[in-house]
């Protein structure tokens, strides 16, 4: 691996971890808020613009939040050899 690409791949291993504490963050923040929402029968969730107290709509919006912390810590935790060669791999396809 060149100098050049090394370099690149450095700031997008570094980005990736950063994005991935952020979405451990603010998941987590999420699944808090939709998990309560969840269990209170009179909470009102809006989808596409419509207010709905259905249980299916809130259980779906904790469930879905979920997966934002799980992605969060993949991409916290993640050993760097294979981030590494992913993002050695996407850097060369858009050069």
């Amino acid at each position: 691996m060149d100098e050049n690409l090394k370099k690149k791949v450095d700031v997008a291993v570094g980005l990736s971890r950063l994005a991935g504490a952020t979405l451990i963050f603010v998941g987590s923040i999420l699944v808090f808020v939709f998990i309560q929402t969840a269990l209170d029968p009179n909470a009102v969730i809006e989808i596409n613009g419509v207010p709905t107290k259905d249980s299916t709509d809130k259980i779906g919006a904790a469930v879905f939040s979920i997966l934002l912390p799980i992605l969060g810590l993949f991409l916290s935790f993640a050993p760097a050899k294979l981030l590494d060669k992913w993002a050695a791999k996407i850097i060369v396809r858009l050069s």
